[in-house]
């Protein structure tokens, strides 16, 4: 997140949009000031997000009675994610806020998936939250949530299935995104990932709120979705990059 932007506290009174299109299931949440959910549409996208992520906002705003000029701010899940799903989410959100003149936070999608998860767990808990990365590896973030707050317990992997797996998640909650169908994930770790994806909208709200509360934004120009790995056919290209590093 970018540098204090000097903008006044949040108002109870203000209008957010929340949007993640990092999984399979993109998450769109209007928001309160306070935090309260007004309106939330979650869908599954069948790698479909840019036909799809326009007619469900506009759904959205049209339920809620509301214009794209009302919002005070948009909070947008930077991934890591599909590369696809990422680039349009990220596109949309932030031509909204350079458009309006709003602020706009980035907020990483597997902090708020652990948030989420940890709420319907109703337990503070250290999570590893995995996603597919490619054909065969898995992207792995452990991450502890205690008192609301997400921190890091260990640096984000790739893990083949198997042993590798194992290890990588450790003793920690598994939190399965997007893996429907993987032998070796758990009905547990399966149910935690519905549980989360059904709370991402309400975790990524309240983790950009609370950036935004304190006078944090992000740069338009400079915000940059994270890719679970680059397609190969770009990996070389974008190796002198800063942004999004390639796991592999």
């Amino acid at each position: 997140m970018g540098a204090r932007s000097g903008r006044p506290p949040v108002s109870d009174r203000d209008l957010f949009l929340a949007l993640d299109t990092a999984t399979r299931h993109p998450s769109l949440a209007l928001i309160a000031g306070d935090g309260a959910v007004i309106d939330e549409r979650q869908w599954a996208s069948e790698h479909r997000h840019g036909e799809q992520l326009l007619q469900r906002l506009d759904e959205l705003m049209a339920v809620a009675m509301a214009r794209p000029r009302d919002l005070s701010g948009l909070i947008v899940g930077t991934g890591p994610g599909s590369f696809t799903g990422l680039r349009i989410g990220l596109a949309t959100a932030k031509t909204i806020a350079y458009s309006i003149g709003v602020p706009i936070v980035g907020v990483s999608t597997t902090h708020a998936l652990a948030l989420a998860a940890a709420a319907a767990e109703g337990e503070q808990a250290e999570f590893a939250v995995t996603l597919p990365a490619g054909a065969a590896d898995r992207y792995v973030h452990r991450l502890v949530v205690a008192e609301g707050l997400v921190r890091e317990s260990g640096p984000p992997m790739l893990a083949v299935p198997g042993p590798v797996f194992d290890e990588a998640v450790g003793e920690a909650l598994v939190v399965a995104i997007d893996l429907d169908g993987a032998q070796d994930i758990s009905d547990d770790a399966a149910a935690r990932g519905e549980e989360a994806l059904a709370g991402l909208g309400r975790a990524l709200a309240s983790l950009g709120l609370a950036a935004l509360a304190t006078g944090q934004a992000d740069d338009v120009a400079r915000l940059v979705p994270a890719y679970v790995a680059l397609p190969r056919g770009i990996a070389k290209a974008a190796a002198e990059m800063t942004w999004s590093p390639d796991l592999r």
